[in-house]
């Protein structure tokens, strides 16, 4: 399913750091969350090693997006991003944009390549964001986002619905074309309701029949901040807690005891090319077969994720 010459799209997830707290993230409901976050992120020289542009003959996306970093935190980001700017790819970044100074964001936009995104999570059209964005600031995110459209920077406005803040979609949608972005997305997620925080009902999407990977389909995989290497971002969680656990919940921690997966899927051993052949990988997708991974189960056949509704602003 995955080679070196079909993948096209690679998440990366840059560090463990985030200056807020989303009520839905690992790093709020996790008890592990303490003993993993905060503490690390993937180097410069790792990521100039394993990433070669020539290793990705199809590559056509880097999506600086995990589950749970703010990637402006880290420290060689500038250098990270011009490392991949010559690779002639779309580059986004997934941002709650209220890190860094007016200045900065300018520059980010001048050292971005033709064809880039930054993705802009604000889930309000005030500072009602800041409820489920907790620690955010509206008015930093709106500084920041203006300079760095005026700087010619590509923006989108990702707004994730809840129950109270539906009433300020279309006002946050008519925002958006104002300022200059050039999408919004509306999410409609999965998740459960945290400390009060409703979401959006949706509408329950039909079982298939069998796991029908999404990754997969999109030719997509996902690097962690631990530069682990997995099928996609819905493992990241079970990948982060079993790595300072040690414990077994299901047949995912099964797998990763069973092949050693410092030697089998992480960035200080192994390539991402040695990672996609090797045992943890197969294993997974035998999985499929029978007897699938519980998250691989939900999430890919059960469809039990987030659904997107992109439009385009002209």
């Amino acid at each position: 399913m995955w080679t070196m010459n079909t993948i096209e799209w690679i998440d990366i997830e840059l560090t463990s750091f985030c200056n807020i707290s989303c009520k839905g993230c690992f790093r709020v409901i996790s008890k592990q969350s303490d003993k993993i976050l905060n503490k690390t992120y993937i180097d410069i020289d790792t990521i100039k090693k394993r990433f070669q542009k020539e290793m990705f003959p199809n590559i056509q996306i880097i999506n600086f997006c995990g589950s749970v970093d703010e990637p402006t935190t880290h420290p060689q980001f500038f250098d990270i991003v011009e490392h991949f700017a010559s690779w002639n790819v779309h580059i986004n970044v997934a941002t709650n944009g209220s890190l860094k100074t007016p200045q900065w964001w300018q520059k980010l936009a001048k050292i971005l390549p033709p064809g880039h995104r930054v993705t802009w999570g604000i889930d309000g059209s005030d500072e009602t964001s800041e409820i489920y964005r907790e620690g955010s600031n509206f008015k930093k995110v709106q500084e920041n986002f203006r300079a760095f459209i005026a700087a010619g920077g590509q923006a989108v406005w990702q707004f994730i619905e809840f129950e109270h803040n539906m009433h300020q979609t279309e006002i946050a949608k008519q925002m958006a074309t104002d300022e200059g972005f050039k999408k919004f997305i509306t999410i409609n997620s999965h998740r459960k309701d945290t400390n009060g925080i409703k979401h959006k009902k949706i509408e329950p999407v039909q079982q298939s029949t069998e796991i029908s990977c999404k990754y997969g389909n999109q030719k997509r995989i996902f690097v962690n901040h631990m530069g682990n290497v997995i099928p996609c971002c819905h493992l990241n969680s079970k990948m982060m807690e079993y790595s300072v656990t040690n414990e077994v919940k299901d047949k995912f921690e099964q797998i990763l005891v069973n092949n050693d997966y410092k030697n089998d899927i992480n960035l200080d051993n192994v390539s991402i090319e040695q990672a996609i052949n090797g045992n943890i990988w197969s294993n997974i997708i035998d999985s499929w077969k029978k007897d699938a991974i519980p998250r691989c189960e939900s999430v890919c056949k059960q469809k039990i994720r987030d659904s997107f509704v992109h439009e385009e602003i002209n």
